[in-house]
């Protein structure tokens, strides 16, 4: 926005506070400094605040509004503007601010667009091309009103006259173009305040005696060097204004000293100085009158002269006979003490140069002569140790509010014991370097305490007792967890906000009996289990409506920021079950459903015996993976005629008949070599026991107790190892016909017992659900692509 427009939004949030919120939420549709001959078409209708200002635009028309009936201030400053259709603003029944300063608008009499603007507050036509100060009619339509700005080369004592049924807050005249002013003209304006923009003319006396008998409130601006406006104090007899301000002066140090002794001998109770400029610093007087005012200010001062004394400019202003004393802005690096007792009851000295050697009047020795002081503002100076600054405090016996603020403050031991005055109760240290620290250096009568923006990051266990402490703001330092009451009894009202608190410790909060007020808003909380017991704590005293504690923020401004899953949840929608956080309850949960489920599988593979049923069908599997890995090649096979020679007791020949050969040669379609049928007569048992394992593929041998009692089963069962050996071959599956512990076996039969040991075996099950398992397994062992030979061939 142009400078224009920033003074305009500035005039508007002084005068009309009530507005100030809804001035701040505005978007000001900008089109300043454009080069418009014209308004815009085609404005949005949602357009509230529009600045045009620094434009071309000569003339206004009935449609330049018609699209924007929401408009609320229009800055039309610096423009060429010469006419203004009479209907221009009857589509913005909204308008309250219209600034039209600094265009070429003539005949302040006929303004009829005025008409259309009944709920206008702020007006500005000053600085444009009115020969008179006749204001029309119109003016008179404008009950709601405030502030009014003016200007013409000439005041007579009826321009005013449509305005007489009208009470202003501020009439503000610029007589940059003043050529012609009639005494008593303003004297019929009723207004609360009046601001007067001089230059320096033949005229700036008589306006400022009319002012200064109208007026309660008075600012100057752009007075001349040597003050002469101010002489009508002195002139005249009566004068109605308690309230002075003067504002962009270039004067010498004479001039000022005078000039404010001439403002003590009158009836004005509150004067102030802005943008006051020194030029000359020799030849001042002290102040010699002993009324008291109400206050006196001076903001923004400096001196151009570059040597000078500088402890007679300090002694001038804190000798002011005022109860508020304020010189703010200005790069003064020091303060001395009163010479007598001072009246000062509240003392601003903020956004100076000072440092903790303010009021210091000797190495022993401190001011006393400031003990009516009850409130001290040293904020945005360059203090640094709150340790020595105090004791030059100490005997500001009526000291109850210390605002330290914005500085660069400091405690440690190593700065000595605090020694603040008995009366203090709100101490302002925000924006600072403290640590917590500054918890060891603070009034025991302190009731109010702001910390915010320092470098906080707990509050240790060992403080001293704050007993009458109830306001503590924390707001914006690094604290970890929510800090006790121990230390502060009494403590209403907790401000920890933008802190760092991630899963503070609820039971601290058990601690504040009397805590009232909480704001934990804009803290980084992660929400895992660690934050459950704290979350629950502030839902249930946020959602309880007889709850004495009141939330801050609540709930918008208490989020999750970790885990990333509940990333801006809002901690009220935060839940965790107690089952998921309680170890002991977890591990119940958990071990006694897996220990049932245990002990069901258990016994339900008992009953239907699994084991076994798993303990086959691995034994199966590996019996295909065998023979797919490896498989003998048709050379390897060609002298077999068996896939099987079968061994077994003869005790045990019901079993190999009725279902160890039925089940392999007729269902599963193998060549089994069987004593009985395959050994040729006329050979030796041993000949054809070697015949028929040199020409079968496996030796099946069916153990029992009875096998290791035979001795043909023994050699069978050598011969069959030995070609075992010979070949390479896995060629021996033994069957389990029968439980055969260890000690049936006899010694000779060692071969057996390794066999045993190290190798896998196939016990038969007499339950028939289990057998079609068993003859799969053994069937899976046995299978191989014999070739066709006669099973009878003879040997010579």
């Amino acid at each position: 926005m142009a400078a224009s427009g920033w003074w305009l939004v500035s005039v508007y949030v002084t005068c009309f506070q009530p507005s100030l919120n809804l001035a701040i939420k505005r978007i000001i549709v900008n089109y300043s400094s454009q080069n418009l001959s014209s308004v815009p078409p085609g404005l949005k209708p949602s357009t509230e605040d529009l600045d045009l200002s620094r434009n071309r635009i000569h003339a206004l028309t009935h449609a330049d509004f018609s699209t924007t009936p929401r408009l609320h201030v229009l800055n039309l400053s610096w423009n060429i503007l010469e006419n203004i259709d009479r209907d221009t603003f009857s589509s913005t029944p909204a308008l309250e601010i219209l600034d039209l300063s600094h265009n070429k608008l003539q005949n302040l009499s006929d303004q009829p667009y005025l008409l259309n603007t009944g709920n206008l507050q702020f007006l500005d036509l000053s600085s444009n091309m009115f020969s008179a100060m006749a204001l029309g009619k119109a003016f008179s339509t404008l009950k709601r009103l405030q502030w009014l700005g003016l200007s013409a080369i000439s005041i007579s004592n009826t321009d005013f006259t449509h305005i007489a049924n009208l009470t202003l807050k501020t009439l503000f005249i610029n007589t940059d173009q003043l050529q012609m002013y009639e005494e008593r003209s303003l004297m019929d304006v009723r207004a609360e305040k009046a601001i007067i923009a001089f230059s320096n003319s033949r005229h700036d006396i008589a306006i400022a005696g009319d002012v200064l008998a109208s007026f309660k409130e008075v600012e100057f601006t752009k007075v001349d060097r040597e003050m002469k406006v101010l002489r009508e104090i002195r002139r005249r007899g009566a004068v109605r204004t308690v309230s002075l301000e003067i504002s962009k002066v270039e004067t010498t140090w004479e001039v000022l000293t005078s000039s404010v002794n001439t403002i003590l001998a009158s009836v004005i109770q509150r004067l102030s100085f802005s943008e006051l400029t020194m030029i000359k610093m020799a030849d001042g007087i002290n102040v010699s009158s002993s009324r008291v005012l109400e206050s006196f200010s001076t903001r923004r001062a400096s001196v151009t002269e570059f040597i000078f004394h500088q402890t007679k400019l300090y002694d001038f202003f804190i000798n002011m006979p005022a109860r508020n004393l304020s010189l703010t802005q200005t790069p003064i690096i020091f303060m001395t003490c009163p010479r007598a007792v001072s009246e000062i009851e509240a003392l601003d000295l903020s956004d100076c140069a000072l440092t903790e050697k303010i009021f210091s009047i000797g190495p022993d020795k401190e001011c006393d002569t400031l003990t009516n002081v009850e409130k001290l503002v040293l904020r945005g100076n360059n203090l640094k140790h709150l340790g020595p600054l105090t004791s030059r405090i100490t005997l500001m016996i009526s000291l109850k509010y210390v605002d330290l603020s914005q500085n660069t403050l400091s405690y440690s031991d190593e700065q000595g014991e605090c020694v603040w005055p008995r009366k203090v109760v709100h101490v302002d240290v925000s924006s600072n370097e403290f640590d917590q620290s500054i918890f060891k250096c603070l009034p025991e009568s302190i009731r109010i305490l702001n910390l915010r923006s320092n470098r906080v990051t707990s509050v240790p266990a060992d403080v001293p007792v704050l007993e009458n402490l109830s306001v503590l703001d924390l707001t914006g330092n690094r604290l970890l967890d929510l800090p006790t009451c121990q230390a502060f009894p009494n403590l209403h009202k907790l401000l920890l906000r933008s802190n760092s608190l991630h899963s503070p410790f609820p039971g601290s909060l058990k601690t504040c009996q009397h805590l009232k007020d909480l704001d934990l808003s804009r803290n980084p909380f992660i929400c895992t289990c660690a934050l459950r017991e704290f979350a629950d704590l502030i839902n249930n005293r946020a959602t309880q409506t007889n709850s004495e504690l009141t939330l801050g923020h609540w709930p918008e401004e208490y989020q999750c920021s970790y885990p990333e899953s509940r990333s801006n949840t809002m901690l009220k929608d935060f839940y965790l079950p107690k089952i998921s956080c309680d170890g002991l309850i977890l591990a119940i949960t958990i071990l006694i459903p897996t220990i049932t489920l245990i002990v069901a599988v258990s016994v339900l593979c008992h009953r239907f015996d699994v084991p076994w049923y798993l303990k086959m069908i691995w034994k199966w599997t590996s019996a295909k993976k065998h023979a797919i890995t490896s498989k003998n090649t048709a050379e390897d096979l060609k002298e077999l005629h068996f896939h099987a020679f079968v061994s077994y007791s003869q005790r045990n020949a019901d079993w190999v008949k009725a279902q160890f050969l039925p089940k392999l040669e007729e269902d599963c379609g193998l060549r089994v070599c069987h004593h009985e049928r395959d050994f040729i007569p006329g050979k030796t048992i041993v000949q054809n026991i070697l015949r028929c394992i040199e020409r079968s593929r496996k030796c099946v041998f069916v153990l029992s107790s009875h096998f290791v009692q035979s001795e043909w089963c023994h050699y069978e069962l050598y011969f069959a190892n030995h070609q075992r050996v010979m070949r390479g071959m896995d060629s021996i599956i033994l069957i389990l016909l029968e439980p055969l512990p260890a000690y049936l076996i006899p010694s000779k039969y060692y071969q057996l017992k390794a066999m045993m040991s190290r190798r896998t075996y196939l016990e038969w099950p007499p339950e028939g659900a289990k057998q079609k398992l068993f003859w799969a397994n053994l069937r899976a062992s046995l299978q191989a692509n014999l070739p066709n030979h006669s099973e009878r061939e003879e040997e010579e």
